[in-house]
This record gives structure tokens, C-alpha cells and sequence, in this order.
């Protein structure tokens, strides 16, 4: 556990020569945001300096790029004779309290398997750059649309599945395990990596907003979350963890077909209806990720994984199921791919 003289301690490291503005406003921030959220209960983490980060990644070269998001990029570093993955934010003043909240709820959710642990943090610049494991050099976007340009070897049915069990796992994590349920909102391909084996971990906690203690629902004044994943009551901005469930559902039509769900508009229906289409006419595999076809698996499994992700995306969100449903649902799929 984190104890608030450690963290206290962390803010109170000076560098001779440094402007301390960005270290004590973000630092004081940190905590404060980490006292309402937590009561300051959460794993430990280590301060870094703007150099040493800079050093890591070769100058935040684009060659050591892993992801790229809408308000950060994710990079490979080396450092202190480990390899890392460092998160640069840009440099405008809204992304200070996005990287806040970053920090926050991932130093509570690194405990779990399938999150990228949080290893520490940079205070000194104009916003926060966080530091993680390393988690590999591809996140599960490229590993599902590079395979088109020859890159990369297409996923097989089990890794998929093995994926969406992983990731599931996480989000009931976040939604059941903290001391108030938070909703994720930012669900995608683009921040969940893919280890060396195959393990995927969630990396970003950018968007999560914590329900209020005693409320049931998050009133929000603006529209949040990723384009072609966002729930319909998203856009009335009165959510709870179906928002979540609604993404996730998203995600999994992606890992069946290797559709993006945003290129839709062209399609004769949106994309859940799409694949509902195909599914009440027996005919989902016409639309079925080809090189999963390829490994002769059970019909079945396909249709079961497409019924709990059209489940998930339902409209009405008390129609959806609980992720900590879906996760089980998706435990005993996973168990049934291993005994063919």
C-alpha cells in the first residue's frame, strides 16, 4: 500500500536548478485526486525525472512508438536496465487532469493480471508522463488490422477468445473490486496490449470516471468515450457500467468479423445490426474473420461469441448483461476452445 508520507515523500524530491511549478501543482493534484478516490490506498509508485524519460525513449522518437491515441502516445523505453512503456500526454491543459485520473485509477487497478502495471510517474512536466511494464510493442489494434498489409500472423480463434476473457476480467475488476464502481468509457482495440504471451492488459484508465458514493448513475456535461464504441444513453451523458458492457460488445463483433466497427456507414445497417442480420440467417460465417475459418473450429463457438457480444450491444442498457457476466460466459467459452 501506498502510505501518504510515501507519497508525500515522492513530491518533496527537489532537483537543484528545476522549476518546481509543474512538481508541486500536478504532485498536490495527485494526492488530492488520490485521497477522494482511495483514501490514499493504492499500490506504490516511483517519481522520474523529465530527463530520464527523454533518455529511455531516444527523445520520444517515433520509432519508439507503441500506440498512438487521441490525446497521448504510448512508447517503448529503457531504463535503469529494464525495457518500459512510457505514456506522453500532449501538451494542452485539458490533458493535465486526464493524466491525473490516469495515474489514479491505474495505481488501484495494477494489482490485477490483465492490467499494464503502473510503475510510476513524471511530476515535473506540464502534464504527467506515466511509466508502466513493459507489455510489448503491439497493442491489439495493430495485431487485428496489420495482418492485411503482411505484417503480422493473423490471431488464431483461441487468442482471440483468451483476449476478450482477459479483458473482460479487468473491466469486472474496475466496475466490482475499487471502493466505488468506475466506468471505463474509453474501450477499444487501441489500449489493450498484447504481451510476448499472448496476455492481453488493459493500458489506459484516461477516460474512467468513479460513480458517485450513493448514486447509481454519472451525470456527465459532455459527450466521453472512443467513436464507434460509444453506448446510446452516452449521448443523453447519464451512464453506468452498461456503457462499458455496450463497448465491450463492440469490441468482440471486431475480433469475430476484423471489421472495424467505425466503417459501418457504408454497410447496408450499423454494425451490430450487420451482424445480427447474419446471425438470425445462419450465415455468419460470410462474415467471420476468414483466417479463423481456416482452423475448421466449432460453428457453435462462433455463434456463441457473437450472440454474447449482440447481448452486450443491446440498446436498451438495462437489457445488457453485467460484465461480471459476460466474463464468466467467456471463461467457460475459452474452456470449451481448449478441449477441442
Amino acid at each position: 500500500m501506498l502510505k501518504e508520507g510515501e507519497l508525500g515523500s515522492c513530491f518533496r524530491i527537489k532537483r537543484q536548478g528545476k522549476d518546481e511549478g509543474p512538481l508541486l501543482k500536478n504532485g498536490s493534484m495527485l494526492l488530492e485526486k488520490l485521497i477522494a478516490s482511495s483514501d490514499g490506498k493504492c499500490n506504490p509508485i516511483c517519481t522520474f525525472s523529465a530527463e530520464e524519460l527523454s533518455e529511455a525513449t531516444k527523445g520520444y522518437d517515433v520509432g519508439q512508438e507503441i500506440s498512438r491515441y487521441v490525446h497521448f502516445v504510448l512508447y517503448k523505453g529503457f531504463l535503469r536496465g529494464r525495457e518500459l512503456s512510457v505514456k506522453r500526454y500532449g501538451s494542452y491543459n485539458k490533458c493535465l487532469e486526464t493524466a491525473i485520473s490516469d495515474i489514479v485509477i491505474s495505481s488501484q487497478m495494477s494489482v490485477h493480471k490483465n492490467v499494464l502495471k503502473l510503475i510510476g510517474c513524471c511530476l515535473e512536466t506540464q502534464n504527467p508522463v506515466l511509466v508502466y511494464e513493459y507489455g510489448g510493442e503491439k497493442n491489439l489494434q495493430r495485431l487485428m488490422f496489420d495482418v492485411s498489409d503482411g505484417q503480422l500472423e493473423p490471431l488464431t480463434w483461441k487468442s482471440r477468445i483468451k483476449i476478450a476473457m482477459d479483458i473482460a476480467n479487468a473491466v469486472a475488476y474496475l466496475h466490482t473490486a475499487l471502493s466505488r464502481p468506475v466506468i471505463h468509457r474509453g474501450l477499444s482495440l487501441i489500449p489493450i496490449v498484447i504481451d510476448t504471451n499472448y496476455v492481453a492488459k488493459l493500458a489506459d484508465f484516461s477516460l474512467s470516471v468513479a460513480i458517485p458514493k450513493g448514486k447509481s448513475h454519472v451525470v456527465e456535461d459532455a459527450i466521453s468515450g472512443v467513436v464507434g464504441y460509444i453506448a446510446p444513453e452516452v449521448l443523453e451523458c447519464k451512464i453506468n457500467e452498461k456503457a462499458d458492457v455496450y463497448s465491450f460488445g463492440i469490441l468482440l463483433l471486431e475480433l469475430l468479423t476484423r471489421r472495424k466497427s467505425g466503417d459501418h456507414s457504408v454497410e447496408e445497417a450499423p454494425f451490430r445490426a450487420f451482424v445480427s442480420n447474419y446471425v438470425e440467417s445462419n450465415r455468419l460465417t460470410e462474415i467471420v474473420d476468414q483466417s479463423i475459418l481456416s482452423e475448421r473450429i466449432n460453428g457453435n463457438e462462433l455463434v456463441s461469441l457473437a450472440k454474447i457480444a449482440l447481448c452486450c450491444t443491446q440498446e436498451n442498457p438495462e437489457n445488457r448483461p453485467m460484465i461480471t457476466d459476460v466474463a464468466k460466459q467467456l471463461r467457460q467459452l475459452n474452456k470449451d476452445c481448449k478441449l477441442c
